[in-house]
């Protein structure tokens, strides 16, 4: 399943369910005992969750708990992760070759820590151009696939009119002059349609897969044309490797392009910061997590800037929602008491309901954020 079906697939799975966000990583010491950690982990942590769950749930809690447990016994994938959604007509399993950080709840499917990953380990993508056609491969939440349902190919048999193409015997000159020239305008153009059909391919794959970067590999000529084809907005998320890749298999792509694809991103990430902390005290940005939330809040947010490892709380209102750092216990709004949330779980969930983007970076930009406060955003501004 995709990054933008699984979006919208996970939230309408009918409740009440269990839901297990569990570190399965084999390197993990605790996880090399037997029973393995992880086992002895939720067993412990759905002991005490059980004090929590309403009376008229119990039954239906521990056979969710028992049904979890005896798959991390029997059937486990193989990963660093795992997402456990059980329930009496619910049984979903997502594992992640992603680091986790383990959560269980029980009702609603509980999607927070999920959209922070998916934020945080956003959809990549590589295009690789062979011959008379192009592959493409999804880098997502640790691995990477061959989507070939979006694989492309065109027919070049009449590229070259056989009319038009000189003798290739011995002792026999080749044409010259306009014919030749016929030849290669009649291949020009040929490139040039290859190039734009393809183009259009690459973008709709983007936009339904919901992909970021995309690295675009292939000989010099082909490639180049390629790239000048795509959608002004595409080039800047395209990296070009002038590289020929025949019959390039999944772990190749990973070796040879991988690396340029995290450069890349890596280089897009700390000018996208650099932008955003130069843009500070203008009317076109906040900085800060009190700026940020506060913003996000009143609506004048248009796309969102987290460190990755952000970490941290605020306190939330359960009745009216409002949330913030203030040590306040009652809500100044409604009166209610407020409740302590995580910024990884009340984050997404307000990316969500004001239909913000978000861009988590890492390495030097996380490091140059994390100095203004680990978190910015881009506001909608008001034309006058």
């Amino acid at each position: 399943m995709n990054q933008h079906s699984r979006r919208a697939f996970l939230p309408h799975l009918p409740g009440p369910l269990l839901t297990a966000y569990l570190d399965i990583n084999p390197a993990n010491p605790r996880n090399q005992r037997t029973p393995r950690g992880y086992v002895t982990w939720l067993k412990a942590t759905g002991r005490a969750l059980e004090n929590y769950v309403p009376r008229s749930d119990r039954e239906a809690f521990r056979t969710q708990l028992q049904r979890v447990d005896q798959y991390l016994r029997m059937d486990l994938p193989r990963g660093r992760g795992v997402v456990v959604f059980s329930g009496s007509n619910v049984w979903e399993v997502v594992p992640l070759q992603v680091d986790v950080a383990e959560e269980v709840h029980w009702g609603k499917p509980s999607l927070q820590h999920m959209l922070w990953l998916l934020d945080e380990h956003r959809s990549r993508g590589v295009v690789v151009i062979e011959g008379s056609g192009a592959r493409f491969f999804q880098f997502w939440l640790g691995s990477i696939t061959e989507d070939r349902t979006a694989a492309f190919s065109a027919d070049i048999s009449s590229w070259r009119a056989k009319h038009l193409v000189g003798p290739s015997h011995p002792g026999v000159s080749k044409r010259h002059g306009v014919q030749r020239d016929r030849v290669r305008d009649r291949m020009a153009a040929h490139r040039n349609r290859f190039a734009r059909e393809l183009a259009r391919r690459i973008s709709r794959w983007a936009e339904e897969r919901e992909i970021g970067p995309i690295v675009l590999a292939g000989i010099n000529e082909m490639v180049d044309t390629a790239f000048k084809a795509l959608p002004e907005s595409m080039r800047q998320r395209v990296s070009v490797v002038r590289k020929a890749l025949p019959r390039v298999g999944v772990g190749e792509v990973e070796a040879k392009l991988g690396p340029a694809l995290t450069r890349w991103e890596r280089q897009y990430e700390k000018a996208l910061v650099s932008k955003l902390i130069e843009a500070h005290g203008s009317r076109e940005v906040a900085i800060g997590l009190d700026a940020t939330i506060a913003r996000l809040q009143d609506g004048s947010v248009r796309e969102m800037v987290a460190a990755r490892g952000l970490s941290g709380s605020v306190r939330q209102c359960p009745m009216c929602g409002r949330a913030d750092r203030s040590a306040d216990m009652v809500c100044a709004v409604c009166g209610a008491e407020r409740q302590t949330r995580s910024l990884r779980t009340i984050l997404p969930q307000f990316a969500t309901l004001y239909s913000v983007p978000v861009e988590v970076v890492a390495g030097e930009a996380a490091a140059k954020l994390s100095q203004a406060g680990g978190i910015g955003a881009w506001l909608r501004t008001r034309k006058l």
